[in-house]
């Protein structure tokens, strides 16, 4: 299996650093010294998950010189779902004109990648010709904008990318793929859930009086709990840094390869810092890693195929080059993909 094409979307508007100083204790150099980040995309009015991936999906269809007829296959990663059901996929599918299986996945930040892996399966196993694989964020929405420590780091985007059979030897060499519970509250967002849905309340207000006594229970089921994203800072950079030294790592030696023949890593576009310590461990020079998080920050299941397709875009990956994608996020997760690129567009 190999990526056929890449296609991506940002929404219109653009948020500096310098806007938020008008209403956050903070300053843009306070931001972007800590983070790296300069500006973030905002989805406004009219925007959302289904037409930031739509836009991607058909750029990335175009690219690959097929049509929306001819996906088998759409997997959709993403955190910040437009609504619980039907799934972004199913929608998404009926404005392609898609056909076959269509699902969502949320492995957070590293659900892109998951989200790779899983159709690579499809597509090797020649169940599908073509598959195309979107991660989409608008994380903008599930955020507390007093909040300096969070608000300042997330972005909203969408990135996507065609998968179609290959040669040995070519295209996805190993992947890599996991999770630990135990970290399950460093980075949450409880807002969304079916533990605050607060329309169950409603429903019971001025019901019968039998179906208020049977269902009562319901009426105080987690509304008071905080909706937005938050994140133990300290602890998602030390795991941060250690797994993705970890999966780069890991992904060279089960391809049998070395780290200096890979000439491009694609990290998860967090923090400048955790992608500077990664560096140092792995003894590279920042200059082999991609990033764009100064201008678009962290957009969660987009951030990797969002820096893929600049990447491409900007001609710093050609046919026969290892490019490698690694990621960590919320779950915690982490997940990584070795490819021996073959598009030539």
């Amino acid at each position: 299996m190999t990526i056929a094409s890449c296609g991506s979307c940002l929404p219109e508007q653009a948020l500096h650093n310098r806007e938020l100083e008008s209403f956050l204790d903070t300053s843009h150099e306070w931001i972007f010294s800590r983070t790296g980040i300069a500006e973030r995309r905002i989805a406004g009015p009219g925007e959302d998950n289904l037409t930031l991936s739509l836009e991607a999906s058909r750029c990335a269809l175009v690219r690959a010189g097929c049509r929306g007829e001819d996906v088998g296959l759409l997997v959709v990663a993403a955190t910040t779902a437009d609504r619980m059901v039907p799934s972004l996929a199913c929608s998404l599918q009926k404005e392609l004109g898609a056909r076959g299986p269509a699902f969502d996945l949320n492995a957070a930040c590293s659900g892109f990648i998951y989200a790779l892996a899983v159709a690579s399966l499809f597509v090797e196993s020649g169940a599908v010709e073509k598959a195309l694989v979107v991660g989409t964020e608008t994380l903008s929405r599930i955020l507390d904008w007093t909040d300096r420590s969070t608000c300042v780091l997330f972005g909203d985007g969408s990135g996507a990318a065609v998968l179609e059979p290959c040669t040995a030897g070519e295209g996805l060499l190993s992947l890599c793929l996991g999770a630990s519970g135990e970290g399950d509250r460093l980075i949450r967002a409880e807002g969304g859930g079916a533990r605050m849905m607060a329309s169950l309340r409603g429903n019971l207000d001025g019901s019968v009086a039998a179906l208020r006594e049977r269902l009562n229970f319901l009426s105080g089921s987690g509304h008071e709990e905080d909706p937005f994203l938050r994140m133990d800072g300290g602890e998602v950079f030390k795991f941060a840094v250690r797994k993705l030294e970890e999966v780069v790592r890991l992904l060279c030696r089960e391809a049998g390869v070395g780290l200096d023949e890979v000439a491009l890593i694609v990290p998860h576009q967090a923090n400048l810092r955790i992608i500077e310590a990664a560096a140092r461990r792995l003894e590279l020079p920042l200059e082999r890693f991609h990033l764009n998080l100064e201008s678009c920050a962290n957009t969660s299941a987009a951030s990797v195929p969002l820096a893929l397709e600049e990447a491409v875009r900007l001609g710093k990956v050609s046919r026969g080059d290892l490019v490698l994608l690694a990621a960590f996020g919320a779950g915690l997760t982490w997940a990584g993909a070795l490819i021996r690129w073959t598009a030539k567009r």
